[in-house]
């Protein structure tokens, strides 16, 4: 949200705002996110547009508070393939300074490398980046993984990253748009930029209390292990799936659904 009202016209414009999106979204906020995103933290301003100068970098700012790259545009150390040892062949590449997810000849059904984790393991954490879709695209940020013989969504959570308009012509889209925790929580507000353009996500994870946020707003609040959570967790698809949401630390993680998206500016810091 741009900011046009000075002094206390701007806290007011703000608490309307505000206000206006909590009566829209009331039937699809849970409980505890109604509370965890009713305190008076300003919405971030949206990311500034990136020099190319300055893509897969740390400002000054960032490295004093401890944000370090997972990704310096030309290696992909720092992953691996989920359940393999070292980062996928096929499928994931490192070009033209971005972490590009490529398109598979059949689509879903066909797909290459797999989904990809960090080699480090994190508990109270930030983990922003920058993502782009193609037109179609469906993906996701996948946070406290958990290795298994199951899928890597058996356990982890998801911040959704989906083209809403092309998927919303074939599916329900309640708690399946870019920014929600896929199958689980909708978000409070479309943050989410033009397909072909670049966006920003974060996730923040601090013992239990999670955040999601799309373009500098916080669009995603929840608390892991709540009663709030697990009823959701009991009406989802994740029902049969014991081990999701249960690890208090786990992997990062990024989907492999058989279709192209673009990374950059991957980064982390422990909190």
């Amino acid at each position: 949200m741009r900011n046009f009202f000075p002094g206390k016209h701007r806290i007011k414009f703000t608490f309307l705002a505000v206000s206006l999106a909590t009566v829209g979204c009331s039937e699809q906020r849970a409980p505890d996110q109604a509370a965890l995103l009713a305190d008076s933290t300003p919405v971030v301003p949206a990311a500034a547009p990136v020099d190319s100068a300055a893509i897969n970098t740390l400002t000054e700012a960032e490295t004093r508070e401890g944000w370090r790259l997972l990704f310096d545009g030309k290696s992909t150390a720092a992953f691996r393939g989920y359940n393999q040892p070292a980062f996928p062949t096929q499928g994931w590449k490192a070009q033209d300074g971005l972490l590009v997810v490529e398109a598979a000849p059949g689509g879903p059904k066909d797909r290459l490398g797999g989904d990809i984790v960090t080699k480090e393991q994190f508990d109270n954490f930030e983990f922003k980046l920058d993502f782009k879709l193609s037109p179609g695209a469906n993906s996701g940020i996948l946070y406290l993984v958990k290795e298994t013989k199951d899928p890597s969504w058996h356990s982890a959570p998801e911040f959704q990253l989906i083209d809403n308009e092309v998927w919303a012509k074939q599916l329900d889209m309640n708690k399946r748009r870019t920014g929600d925790a896929y199958d689980m929580q909708a978000s409070v507000r479309d943050a989410m930029k033009p397909i072909g353009e670049w966006n920003e996500a974060m996730i923040r994870v601090k013992d239990g209390q999670v955040e999601h946020w799309l373009n500098g707003q916080k669009v995603v609040a929840y608390t892991l292990g709540s009663p709030e959570w697990k009823t959701k967790v009991k009406g989802s698809k994740f029902a049969a799936y014991p081990e999701y949401g249960a690890s208090k630390k786990g992997y990062l993680g990024i989907q492999e659904h058989g279709h192209q998206l673009w990374f950059r500016n991957l980064k982390v810091r422990e909190i």
